[in-house]
């Protein structure tokens, strides 16, 4: 039995010739060069640097390991917050907020009762100046505690992403799944209970170094990305001054530990720990091997294990067109709870859409949620939904034409 939203999305794939969880692994297509900065730096999508929210979720200890839906509504123009200017940091601001995952509530609704309580949230995550009587970790547990009880859900969360352009938006997407839906948008791995020491430091230094890349990256030192990764991902490359004493310690320390750090991703009960081993068992020559070993990583209980996954899957997509991808699995991670699921899966979709041989699929499995992240305000969402779509269709309809895409949407299924 599904929800509303996830029985339409289903309708509109009725009729295939084949089920997906059986579909061949497909190559990616190739690129001659990262021209983009998300080709460079995983935390930048379309030459804008994100911040992602993950580690803020795992601060909190509020990571939902919870069963999946998937409805989306466009987003309603932001009430301005109540919250007093002296809590307002003027330099981040929260520019929409978006319902994605059911139709029990609206946008309209979340925004009547939380639109104020979500940006004072949004803006207190990102501040430069923090106020010491705004507590994050509360405000985040009265959101959600107060949309759960708004409908029969499995999972609520807030995810807000700050872009480092102008006017440095905050984009919010409420990332809800209908507890009808859970076993087909939340088919998670059990988290694992295993206990491993941190092999030679690297957890830690891998942790430090990715404070100083967000840190040189608030201070925009890190707008031109990088040229040269000497892994099959980088996240903020090691070009800068203050990154360059990091490579040396990765370099040394990851091969005699390659085993270790592969059983830690399989078997770490530490979220933390399986995801810091995503990126450094990336610190190899053997793209098909690696692909193997993290693609379970896709169905993690953490989404913060996801998302590195995924985000390391993009750039061997576009820079090793001979390596097979896992392309059933991206596909269904489309369909997963959290915005930053979606978003790397439907980043790595913009590669194999190129290819010929991906079309079909693509259209019966993929664009039904296509459809729904494109209506969308969040960015890192509409964005590749939307080039995904043009690439599939030939057509370039507006970005915002909705009606236009549904009626190609049927005529092509």
């Amino acid at each position: 039995m599904v929800g509303p939203w996830t029985h339409r999305l289903l309708k509109a794939r009725a009729g295939l010739s084949h089920d997906l969880s059986n579909e061949a692994i497909a190559e990616a297509p190739s690129v001659n060069q990262r021209s983009s900065f998300i080709n460079r730096a995983p935390y930048a999508m379309n030459s804008r640097l994100v911040i992602l929210n993950t580690a803020l979720s795992l601060l909190l200890g509020l990571l939902s390991h919870m069963p999946p839906a998937i409805a989306s509504a466009p987003a309603a123009p932001m009430p301005k917050s109540s919250a007093d200017s002296t809590q307002h940091d003027a330099s981040f601001s929260v520019h929409a907020i978006d319902v994605f995952g059911t139709t029990q509530i609206s946008t309209e609704q979340v925004l009547q009762a939380w639109g104020d309580t979500i940006t004072q949230f949004a803006e207190a995550v990102y501040s430069n100046h923090p106020n010491p009587e705004v507590d994050v970790g509360s405000l985040y547990q009265e959101i959600i505690t107060g949309i759960q009880v708004m409908g029969d859900f499995a999972y609520v969360d807030v995810s807000p992403i700050l872009y480092f352009e102008e006017g440095n938006p905050i984009f919010v997407t409420i990332d809800i799944v209908d507890a009808v839906d859970a076993s087909v948008r939340m088919p998670f791995r059990a988290a694992p209970t295993g206990r491993f020491d941190d092999p030679e430091g690297l957890f830690q230094q891998w942790a430090e170094y990715e404070e100083t890349g967000i840190a040189l990256s608030r201070a925009g030192e890190l707008s031109d990305g990088y040229d040269q990764c000497p892994a099959l991902s980088c996240t903020f490359g090691f070009e800068h001054p203050d990154l360059q004493k990091f490579l040396p310690i990765f370099e040394a320390a990851i091969p005699p530990n390659r085993e270790q750090l592969t059983q830690i991703l399989q078997g770490d009960r530490d979220a933390a720990h399986r995801g810091y081993a995503v990126f450094l068992l990336a610190f190899t020559d053997d793209p098909t091997s690696y692909v193997q070993a993290i693609t379970p990583a896709i169905k993690d209980s953490s989404s913060l294990v996801r998302n590195n996954a995924l985000r390391v899957l993009i750039h061997i997509a576009q820079d090793y067109p001979e390596v097979p991808i896992p392309i059933a699995q991206v596909v269904e991670a489309l369909g997963y709870p959290n915005t930053t699921d979606r978003n790397k899966a439907a980043y790595i979709l913009v590669e194999l859409a190129k290819r010929a041989e991906h079309r079909e699929t693509l259209i019966e499995q993929a664009v039904p949620i296509l459809l729904e992240m494109l209506k969308l305000q969040q960015p890192n969402n509409h964005d590749p939904a939307y080039r995904i779509l043009t690439q599939l269709s030939g057509q370039q309809y507006g970005a915002r034409d909705y009606a236009a895409w549904e009626q190609w949407a049927e005529q092509a299924r």
